[in-house]
């Protein structure tokens, strides 16, 4: 029988035929995290409590998971509970529980593939990092130096945000001290929402980061003499315009910080 790939299909297969190198790696992890999987229950939700269905090696427990359901259906051989989340909802579970992750098992996908509790609990410290909060005051706005690869990856990672803020700029600040940094600045955003936005761009950035730069995070007010600098140097965020999503490695460099070197794919 004849399947259809999916996104994780697509990426394990480069990861596969780079000789699982770390940019490889990252981009496939990086869909794991976004993609809505399907967790096959032992039995159905009774008062918000999950009970996964679990296999057992002699290193580790794992919970399984499809990414689509046909798969779920195809594993079982027939109708089973299950609970639809994405995998970083499903990564606290995990790791609070000890269990490793196994994904569409015994289907000959070429996303097949077992994470045990040790690489869960490496992706979960991705997703909980949270980024240092800067007070310098910044001296001057001037054009953005983002490549447009790393913009558009942004870009596809962060529009769902397009509807709790009002504009999205790009450019480069420098600070008081001298130093240069280039800057994402949200226009218009409650306060309640800064940390979690500040967290969201960090991990999408934990994928796409370049070599010797940065990238802050900035919250202004559309009336802000800052957000009038910007728009006449900056470049905007158009969430309104899709970047057609293509499953190939981006030319741009990815240097993982030191201690997020990726568990390799097995």
């Amino acid at each position: 029988m004849t399947r259809k790939l999916t996104k994780l299909d697509r990426l394990k297969e480069l990861a596969d035929g780079s000789d699982h190198d770390e940019k490889s790696i990252f981009c496939f992890y990086e869909a794991l995290i976004d993609t809505e999987l399907y967790l096959l229950l032992e039995k159905e939700l009774e008062g918000g409590v999950v009970c996964p269905k679990l296999i057992e090696t002699s290193d580790d427990k794992y919970a399984i998971v499809f990414d689509t359901i046909s798969r779920l259906v195809e594993f079982t051989g027939y109708s089973s509970p299950y609970l639809a989340l994405t995998g970083r909802m499903a990564l606290p579970m995990l790791k609070e529980q000890k269990l490793g992750l196994g994904l569409n098992l015994n289907l000959a996908v070429p996303s097949e593939i077992l994470l045990s509790s040790s690489d869960i609990d490496w992706l979960q410290n991705i997703v909980e990092q949270f980024p240092e909060k800067l007070n310098e005051k910044i001296t001057k706005f001037s054009e953005p130096s983002i490549p447009v690869s790393v913009r558009d990856l942004l870009h596809k990672k962060l529009k769902y945000l397009s509807e709790f803020v009002a504009e999205v700029w790009s450019t480069e600040a420098v600070y008081e001290s001298g130093h240069k940094s280039q800057i994402i600045a949200f226009v218009d955003v409650n306060a309640q929402m800064h940390g979690a936005i500040a967290k969201a761009v960090n991990e999408a950035l934990t994928f796409i980061s370049q070599e010797s730069s940065s990238i802050d995070v900035i919250f202004l007010k559309s009336e802000s003499l800052d957000i009038k600098k910007i728009r006449k140097v900056g470049v905007s965020f158009n969430f309104q315009k899709d970047i057609k999503e293509q499953i190939t490695l981006s030319d741009t460099v990815i240097t993982p910080r030191q201690n997020l070197k990726p568990p390799r794919l097995r």
